[in-house]
């Protein structure tokens, strides 16, 4: 731990379940589990002074929190669907940290440089919330979010909709009470898949973890893919962010039934 007062606390969400690539945080390339493997990347960066893995309360996610057990990492349990809430109560059990920055464990490849300067971003506009993805010009897979300790508190005891429960942020970002910021990259990579939800994004990242050091960063992997086409065009084809759709329809469901209700 460095000398700077502790402020960023870093929630690692994660689960076994996964209906297109179940178990997909613990599968293993080069004796490391993906989930090892990004935690290994989070714990490059100074300005990160606590990571935890937030996973659910389902059972097979015991083998996740066995997982955090052995490689002495932090493990939090918490709701399966109301993510919200999961990250609200992991933030009350670290209640010394102001600001939580938000990982998905279907990103192994995330950029400790992408992450230490959407934290500096946040630190010199002096935001309540911040995040690469409101435009997407990053490679899908070097998602960062950041916001204050008070703000997702706010959002978790306000939002209603199932997005903003399922998805953490929705709240936040469609409020207009926050001061808000969006990083883009230099150029627009937006096209580049570095995520992992299907079973050939998972044949995409072996390959890009095979073939490089676990200090490269997203540009490096750019370099690889561009000159492995066939591989780069493997993932091309699935859509980024559908969960948003998704999103949309169940919000559209809540908000009838909810009408139904009030007459």
């Amino acid at each position: 731990m460095n000398s700077r007062t502790k402020q960023n606390l870093c929630i690692i969400q994660a689960r076994y379940g996964s209906t297109r690539l179940p178990g997909k945080v613990l599968k293993k390339i080069n004796g490391l589990t993906l989930l090892e493997y990004e935690i290994n990347r989070v714990g490059q960066l100074k300005k990160i002074d606590k990571i935890v893995i937030a996973t659910t309360n389902n059972k097979n996610d015991d083998r996740i929190e066995e997982l955090c057990k052995k490689i002495k990492i932090n493990c939090f349990r918490g709701s399966e669907n109301d993510v919200l809430d999961r990250y609200y109560q992991c933030v009350l059990k670290y209640p010394e940290y102001e600001n939580i920055i938000r990982i998905t464990g279907d990103c192994p490849l995330i950029d400790p440089v992408v992450i230490n300067e959407v934290i500096n971003f946040f630190e010199k506009g002096k935001y309540d919330y911040c995040n690469n993805t409101e435009k997407d010009t990053f490679p899908d897979g070097m998602d960062v979010e950041i916001f204050k300790k008070l703000v997702l508190i706010e959002a978790a005891q306000k939002a209603k909709l199932p997005s903003e429960r399922e998805h953490v942020t929705p709240y936040i970002t469609k409020s207009k009470k926050y001061k808000k910021g969006n990083l883009t990259a230099p150029s627009n990579w937006s096209h580049f898949r570095l995520t992992v939800d299907e079973p050939i994004d998972f044949e995409v990242i072996k390959f890009l973890i095979k073939n490089s050091k676990i200090t490269d960063g997203y540009l490096d992997y750019i370099s690889l893919l561009t000159k492995n086409p066939k591989i780069m065009l493997s993932n091309a084809n699935i859509i980024r962010n559908e969960w948003k759709l998704k999103a949309l329809i169940d919000d559209r469901k809540f908000k009838k039934q909810y009408a139904k209700k009030i007459h």
